[in-house]
């Protein structure tokens, strides 16, 4: 089976998981918007807004989690699903967007919520919390993303509604084109989730480079002025429910864009990938690159892998720097 075989099948099982919950044509909010450099949470975040639009989902209201007012979203979404933007922060790790979720769960008991696809990575004691918060709501569903995920929320969560769902990124289309650079670009993240491990020896006559997220000037100014109209609205509320749409609406999509359109011309300089980011995997096999896994500290890769990842023919996971090493050799040897 071919890459985009795969990536089709995991779309239909997603469309699959989303209809089951959502009536076509009823429009949604969908709330904590990634406004942060990450390009991974925004590749989830266009990939979601793809299978709205195939699912005939009207989005009416969306906003971050630092410009959420209950009040905008009730003036502008009167009725109708709110979605919590997927991704890997459910849980400790990321304690401001897991607060946040419990937060708009409270303020809208009487709408149905969809958590889109996460990852657990939680102690006891906050799941007692998080367990508290959402078995009070009446009409709330937990997406996951990964069957270790529902095996801990089975195990930490029980009475919530938990269902599988594939990560939403692949939901996103690539059509970009890139002669490659280097035979291996190195991608791994310096941020808390990374192991701090070698994530590929040097072998033979590679040529390589190591890099993580990275954005170019011009990128980054396009980035800051797609933030810049919800900055506005964030310090001049009033302007919000009349002026929404030239706002806000626009300035997400093309923060995202810039930020995965940049991720790709940074993945496609390698003619093999070796990444401990989840994402950067997810976009690299979208792309048709090699890619070699490492996992981060909290094993989203190893799920992942274990679960689709391993379906795409280019794909490997590597449990050490040598195995890494051997990995990308057989790689390049395919690749001719």
């Amino acid at each position: 089976m071919s890459g985009r075989q795969v990536q089709e099948d995991l779309q239909r099982d997603s469309l699959s998981a989303l209809g089951g919950l959502l009536e076509a044509g009823r429009p949604v909010a969908l709330v904590d918007f990634p406004l942060h450099d990450n390009a991974g949470d925004s590749l989830i975040y266009l990939g979601e807004r793809a299978y709205l639009r195939r699912l005939g989902l009207p989005l009416r209201y969306q906003t971050t989690a630092g410009r959420y007012r209950p009040a905008d979203l009730s003036a502008l979404h009167p009725d109708g699903p709110i979605l919590l933007h997927g991704g890997g922060n459910f849980g400790d790790r990321w304690p401001l967007f897991q607060h946040f979720r419990e937060r708009v769960i409270a303020d809208f008991p009487g709408r149905r919520i969809v958590q889109l696809p996460q990852s657990i990575e939680m102690t006891p004691g906050t799941a007692e919390r998080v367990r508290a918060a959402y078995v009070a709501h009446p009409d709330l569903t937990v997406l996951l993303r990964d069957t270790r995920s529902m095996r801990r929320a089975a195990e930490l969560l029980p009475g919530v509604n938990a269902v599988y769902c594939p990560d939403l990124a692949f939901g996103y289309e690539a059509s970009r084109a890139q002669r490659p650079r280097v035979d291996v670009l190195e991608l791994r993240r310096r941020d808390g989730e990374s192991t701090g491990e070698t994530l590929v020896d040097s072998v033979g006559s590679w040529s390589r480079r190591t890099v993580d997220w990275n954005y170019s000037p011009l990128e980054r100014a396009t980035w800051s002025l797609a933030k810049a109209p919800g900055s506005v609205a964030k310090r001049v509320p009033a302007t919000m429910p009349r002026f929404y749409r030239a706002l806000v609406d626009p300035g997400y999509a093309l923060a995202a864009r810039t930020l995965v359109r940049a991720a790709e011309r940074t993945l496609l300089q390698g003619r093999v990938v070796v990444t401990d980011r989840l994402h950067a995997a997810v976009l690299a096999t979208i792309l048709g690159r090699p890619v070699v896994a490492r996992d981060n500290a909290n094993g989203k890769l190893a799920a992942a892998f274990g679960d689709y990842l391993a379906r795409f023919p280019t794909v490997r996971f590597a449990r050490s720097a040598a195995d890494a090493a051997a990995a990308v050799d057989e790689l390049l040897r395919r690749a001719g």
